[in-house]
């Protein structure tokens, strides 16, 4: 008769092998993806691997794409926020303000500053806030401009609210920046610029800027010229948004966060429960 010793031994020894790569599997799935110099942590993640599997390592709105495959210079990081391409420059974690601990990333709309070095006006559309949790932060401010006809003959108490116009180089528009700055979160009453004097056939476009990165007196007094303009979105303007808590509690575990599709999953080398926060 043969000894059920050995055999016991070898299928316990294979159970908690394959035990052993599960967990290393499971943890090692979803590291920072690292574009350009910046690593993005949950909920961000590789829009060329999303969707690959039957869990992702970010939530659906928040994909980066890496520069284009075949590219030989250093790949860029981009943000799609509502079919515009927002280049990714920096992000900063658990920054402490007013309303409590939050996460930034800056964005910077290369479109528009190429339109703007070009007096091209196509880019210039209100900036649209995505639906994914990433918002504008109540301290940021807000460029108003106004892009009419160019036939448009603007009556001289509008010119002396204006710090820059120029005729955009399709010679069918002319752009006009108001001379005062707003606050992202002022509601349109509370504004200096509002659509109550928006000019009949013109729009009203209100773009975000860092606060940090312009001087607002030089807006204000209208001195300031177009490639100072350009300099002012080039260094971009803020998203917040705050961390999630089911993840949270997963990193303090030493796990890994993962998305299943309807929550957050928690991957460990040492089984970590499984969370719920749904996305």
């Amino acid at each position: 008769m043969l000894n059920p010793i050995p055999t016991v031994i070898f299928f316990t020894l294979h159970i908690l092998l394959i035990q052993s790569q599960i967990r290393t599997s499971n943890h090692s799935r979803c590291p920072p993806f690292r574009c350009d110099h910046i690593d993005f942590p949950f909920p961000f993640s590789n829009q060329r691997t999303f969707g690959s599997g039957t869990i992702d390592c970010g939530f659906p709105p928040y994909q980066i794409l890496c520069g284009e495959e075949g590219e030989e210079s250093t790949p860029v990081p981009i943000l799609m926020i509502s079919t515009q391409p927002y280049q990714v420059k920096n992000i900063f974690l658990n920054q402490s303000y007013d309303e409590g601990v939050v996460n930034l990333i800056t964005l910077v709309n290369t479109d528009l500053i190429r339109d703007i070095n070009t007096a091209s006006c196509h880019s210039f559309h209100n900036f649209t806030s995505p639906s994914s949790g990433l918002l504008l932060p109540d301290w940021n401010i807000n460029l108003t401009f106004f892009k009419c006809p160019s036939q448009f003959a603007p009556p001289q108490d509008f010119l002396d609210q204006t710090a820059l116009n120029y005729t955009c180089n399709d010679e069918q528009y002319r752009l006009y920046l108001g001379r005062y700055v707003n606050r992202s979160q002022m509601k349109p009453a509370e504004r200096s610029f509002n659509n109550s004097i928006t000019p009949r056939d013109c729009n009203l476009v209100m773009l975000p800027v860092s606060s940090a990165d312009i001087n607002v007196s030089s807006v204000n007094n209208g001195d300031i010229e177009r490639s100072q303009l350009s300099k002012v979105l080039a260094a971009g303007f803020p998203l917040q948004w705050k961390s999630d808590v089911d993840c949270e509690n997963c990193i303090k575990k030493k796990g890994r966060c993962g998305f299943d599709g309807t929550k957050v999953v928690c991957l460990c080398d040492d089984g970590c429960n499984n969370t719920n926060s749904s996305k």
